[in-house]
C-alpha cells in the first residue's frame, strides 16, 4: 500500500497532545509519520534521544521551545529537531510529524 488515509481515531492521547500514526512500517521502517492535534500544547518538556523530529505545521500557530530558545510557529513552518536537543511546544495546532528512525516511547525522556 503506497495510500494510507488518515487513521479514523487517535494512537494516543497523553500530555496535551493527540497523535495518529500512520501505519507504514511495512513500507518503510526508517521513518514514521504521526498527524498531531492540540489544542494547547505539549504539556511536558522532551528529550528524544534517538530520533530527529520533523514537525510540519499543517493548522493553526503557536511556538516552539528548543534548547531554551523560544520561536513562533504558524501553518506552513517546518520545525526540524535533531535528536538529543530539548523541546516543548505551546499553542493550537494540527502538525504532521515526521520522525527518522521510526519514534518509540522508551527512547524519549520527558519532564
Amino acid at each position: 500500500m503506497y495510500v494510507f488515509h488518515e487513521p479514523s481515531s487517535p494512537s494516543f492521547h497523553k500530555v496535551g497532545i493527540k497523535g495518529k500514526i500512520f501505519p507504514s512500517q511495512d513500507l518503510t521502517s526508517n521513518t514514521g509519520f504521526v498527524l498531531i492535534t492540540t489544542e494547547t500544547g505539549h504539556e511536558t518538556t522532551i528529550i528524544e534521544h534517538q530520533s530527529t523530529f520533523i514537525y510540519y505545521v499543517l493548522e493553526g500557530n503557536g511556538f516552539f521551545k528548543v534548547n531554551d530558545e523560544k520561536e513562533a510557529c504558524a501553518a506552513g513552518n517546518l520545525v526540524v529537531i535533531p535528536a538529543g536537543n530539548k523541546f516543548t511546544y505551546k499553542g493550537k495546532l494540527k502538525m504532521l510529524l515526521v520522525t527518522t528512525p521510526p519514534w518509540r516511547e522508551d527512547q524519549e525522556e520527558t519532564f
